[in-house]
């Protein structure tokens, strides 16, 4: 074993896994991060087991992630206060993650399009919430889909009686909620790619619950110029977000933008079907000299400059990164079980070892409790 990996697990243990009370629990929840970190292949029970080398550790490490009793939304909660204090975030980041499956055995597995691939796949589709700075991003909390549709539905592989409470839910925004809630974060801003998302109920459930936003858009959402003329019945004239900010390109102003210079233009927008109506701002990024924009974002930092809305909406591609280079390795996707309660488990830990692995960082902020209290 590593003797750094081993250390660090150790000293995160009390602060990261305090709430599980049992000794026998926190020492498999030791002995799950530690495989994660450093297991090869596949992070599957079997695997993880053969790294910590006792006879029965297959069927204990199982029984602790699939049929145990600790609660993982307090361990979030902890792993949320421990990475806000590492990472000194600059928003939340909600990102989806689909695992292609050959059949319907895991929990959450059905037939979905997803846009990103063009095409119908048999899968499970997740979301997870990240807090994120410019050099570093790790999930904190995440929200697995059931059924079919993009809402979830009643599918409750193990008949848990949280399902229908805590996951069978279209609005996303309660994933921040709920850490908020609980770890009096403050109100930073929430970046998602939202191209096929309702925006004006997504809008409108950021706006109740005091989230300013910053949302990637498709180019054929309807907006209407804040100030423009109205129809008949009173109701604002839109056009498509991509024709309102090819007519203010010759305005934009350049941009560093993930690693080459863009082109960057604004234009004050209002969203139909959002009430009360407010103004919003449309931003367009240009590359190579193109007419249409590459990327659309709709916020409500109205008075942001383009330098720091840039940076908030390249933060997609920051936590991009870092699930392939981190959350991928530490075995996020690897879960396989048919329990509700152990898919939540297993990506709870996960996200624990993505945090630790981060942590060996040079830009990690953050001590052990018993060191920030010596």
């Amino acid at each position: 074993m590593n003797n750094d990996v081993d250390s660090l697990v150790t000293a995160m243990s009390p602060e990261l896994l305090g709430s599980l009370r049992r000794t026998d629990q926190r020492r498999r929840g030791e002995q799950y991060i530690r495989g994660l970190l450093t297991a090869r292949g596949r992070k599957t029970a079997r695997n993880l087991a053969a790294f910590v080398g006792e006879g029965a550790a297959e069927q204990s490490l199982h029984h602790f992630v699939a049929g145990s009793t600790w609660d993982w939304r307090v361990v979030r909660s902890s792993l949320a206060r421990y990475v806000d204090e590492g990472l000194r975030p600059k928003a939340w980041v909600i990102r989806p993650m689909v695992v292609s499956k050959a059949g319907e055995r895991s929990v959450g597995v059905h037939r979905r399009f997803i846009p990103d691939l063009g095409r119908v796949v048999n899968c499970q589709q997740s979301h997870g919430l990240w807090l994120a700075s410019e050099t570093m991003s790790a999930p904190v909390n995440w929200h697995l889909t059931l059924g079919g549709g993009p809402g979830g539905g009643p599918d409750r592989p193990d008949r848990d009686r949280h399902v229908s409470a805590y996951e069978e839910k279209e609005d996303l925004t309660y994933l921040v909620k709920e850490l908020a809630q609980v770890n009096r974060a403050s109100a930073r801003p929430l970046v998602m790619d939202a191209r096929i998302a309702g925006l004006p109920r997504l809008v409108r459930s950021l706006s109740l619950a005091g989230l300013p936003f910053m949302l990637r858009i498709a180019g054929d959402l309807p907006l209407a110029p804040a100030g423009g003329r109205v129809q008949a019945d009173r109701r604002p004239r839109t056009r498509p977000a991509q024709h309102i900010m090819e007519q203010v390109q010759r305005l934009g102003r350049p941009l560093q933008w993930q690693g080459s210079i863009s082109l960057v233009a604004r234009h004050a927008v209002v969203l139909p079907g959002l009430l009360p109506q407010r103004t919003l701002m449309l931003m367009g990024v240009w590359r190579a000299n193109r007419r249409r924009p590459a990327d659309l974002w709709l916020t409500d930092l109205t008075s942001g400059e383009h330098g720091a809305l840039g940076q908030l909406a390249m933060l997609v591609g920051r936590v991009d990164a870092d699930f392939a280079e981190v959350s991928v390795g530490v075995g996020i996707r690897d879960f396989e079980g048919r329990s509700f309660q152990g898919w939540h488990r297993h990506v709870t830990l996960a996200s624990i070892a993505h945090a630790l692995r981060l942590s060996q960082g040079a830009d990690w902020c953050a001590a052990p409790r018993t060191q920030r209290a010596s």
